[in-house]
């Protein structure tokens, strides 16, 4: 099984960042956090092609589904996720179906924005 689900876009960085994060909402989630991470390492003198994680929560942010990488590598630009499935087990309250549509998901929406 792979851990994380991984597709390429066909934007610039920022319109993937910003189709992430419509798609995000059109698929019933929030964008809880957003880190910059090249931003920030940039002020610390560190260079990066860009790179945003966003935390994924269900509305209300009472439960985080993943983390949502939107990087550059070289020219082109991707969209990953660490797996639901990967991550969540019935101990977390959860049932096997219910982490299984939640990847889903994921995949699904990953999917429209590097679609869209």
């Amino acid at each position: 099984m792979d851990f994380t689900y991984r597709r390429e876009g066909s934007k610039t960085f920022p319109q993937m960042v910003e189709a992430v994060e419509r798609s995000v909402r059109s698929h019933g989630f929030d964008v809880v956090k957003r880190h910059d991470l090249q931003a920030t390492l940039a002020a610390k003198g560190f260079e990066i092609q860009p790179l945003v994680v966003l935390d994924i929560a269900v509305p209300g942010g009472v439960m985080d589904v993943c983390k949502m990488h939107v990087y550059a590598d070289g020219d082109a630009v991707w969209v990953s996720a660490i797996r639901p499935i990967s991550l969540w087990n019935a101990e977390d309250g959860c049932t096997a179906g219910e982490i299984a549509d939640l990847d889903a998901s994921v995949a699904a929406l990953i999917d429209a924005a590097c679609a869209l």
